[in-house]
């Protein structure tokens, strides 16, 4: 009689369920209705993506914002009102249309910091590493995917 399993372990999986790419190492899988699935807690997911959006050296791309802005559940009318732009500025800077300024980019990765609760180094540690001439340069047109270790309990960034 042949065994089967209902779990197992997987090297690498692209995951594009939140719009954007994301590279899962040592993910948990699971077999459901004949289907292998991933097997993580997608809320400790879609925290880690988020955290590594928001300290990523380069500037945010639009899919990037739209994941911010729909992780704070926040309609683009709230979030330009948020930042004191309308939603078509919003909507186009989702879109790749229109770029969004360094600063203004700055203030957005750390109001996430303040809708996380974050400690005050953690402010202090983000606005230092980031670069606002980098961000000037505009997001890379290569889209690598954030790349995370999906080891059973704890989610992390892993280097690429």
């Amino acid at each position: 009689m042949k065994k089967t399993t209902k779990n197992r372990k997987t090297e690498t999986f692209i995951y594009k369920g939140l719009g954007i790419p994301v590279k899962l190492v040592n993910v948990p899988m699971k077999k459901a209705a004949g289907e292998w699935c991933i097997d993580i807690d997608m809320n400790k997911l879609m925290l880690a993506v988020l955290q590594e959006i928001i300290h990523k050296p380069t500037a945010l791309t639009g899919n990037e914002i739209r994941y911010i802005r729909t992780y704070l559940e926040m309609t683009k009318t709230e979030f330009g009102k948020t930042f004191g732009v309308s939603h078509v500025a919003v909507l186009k800077w989702e879109d790749e249309q229109n770029k969004i300024s360094p600063s203004l980019e700055l203030c957005v990765r750390l109001y996430v910091l303040k809708h996380l609760d974050a400690k005050d180094r953690e402010f202090r540690e983000l606005y230092d590493d980031i670069d606002l001439q980098q961000l000037s340069k505009g997001p890379k047109r290569k889209i690598h995917p954030i790349t995370i270790d999906a080891t059973a309990d704890e989610l992390k960034k892993v280097a690429s």
